[in-house]
């Protein structure tokens, strides 16, 4: 559980403390324009991020002799190789893939 609390230093200047089970942290509280700052900041990043998840799916770039496996939608036993723009069907053997003739 946290535990949040404003304090007042010996200066006069107003701090916060939190507490997180054993641990405590008292730091000097940040001023208004800060956090406002901040929220802007963060509201932007949450904008940038939303419209990443809001489309579907994964986006795997193909690269040079790196194959891509994925199953094969009329018959999830095979699987099907993209590699160098070239398709291959076939199945993993110890392994390693084996193509269908």
């Amino acid at each position: 559980m946290v535990t949040r609390a404003t304090t007042q230093s010996r200066s006069g200047r107003r701090g916060r403390t939190v507490k997180f089970g054993d641990v405590t942290v008292t730091a000097p509280a940040p001023s208004a324009t800060a956090v406002k700052h901040n929220v802007e900041r963060s509201t932007e990043a949450l904008e940038r991020l939303a419209r990443r998840f809001a489309r579907p799916g994964v986006s795997i770039r193909a690269r040079k002799d790196v194959p891509l496996f994925s199953l094969d939608s009329e018959d999830p036993d095979v699987m099907v190789r993209t590699m160098n723009g070239r398709t291959e069907r076939g199945h993993m053997v110890d392994g390693s893939f084996h193509a269908i003739d």
